[in-house]
């Protein structure tokens, strides 16, 4: 498979993305264990993430259809209000951060990003 081409604007979010895919893989290979050393060490890194791509994203939900906008925002909620009470020894817990984590990260980069880089400043400036 081919890297995805990505605004340099977007690639250290694409990057940050990676790590938290791959952390999604070792979750739901062994729900039932603890990572809660693992997950925290995460956390710290998720909540800027979250808001490097809010501040980002704002001025151009106007270009975009909604309905990515309200997924954005309810999955960021969701992720915050996890990561707010961790369950670190709940194998259902760790299910549902997993997938839920997973599942944003790929839509940000297959649908989201794709949606948001042709209103992105051009590379180097106008």
């Amino acid at each position: 498979m081919k890297p995805l081409k990505r605004h340099p604007a977007l690639i250290e979010l694409s990057r940050e993305h990676h790590h938290a895919l791959s952390l999604c893989v070792r979750l739901l290979r062994t729900p039932a264990e603890s990572h809660q050393t693992e997950l925290e060490a995460h956390f710290i890194e998720l909540e800027p993430h979250f808001a490097e791509e809010e501040v980002m994203f704002a001025p151009y939900w106007q270009n975009i259809p909604a309905a990515m906008r309200e997924r954005f925002e309810k999955e960021h909620a969701k992720l915050r209000g996890m990561m707010a009470n961790p369950k670190y020894l709940n194998e259902e817990w760790n299910k549902d951060f997993a997938v839920t984590l997973r599942d944003h990260a790929r839509f940000e980069e297959r649908e989201l990003f794709p949606a948001v880089e042709p209103f992105l400043p051009p590379p180097g400036g106008i």
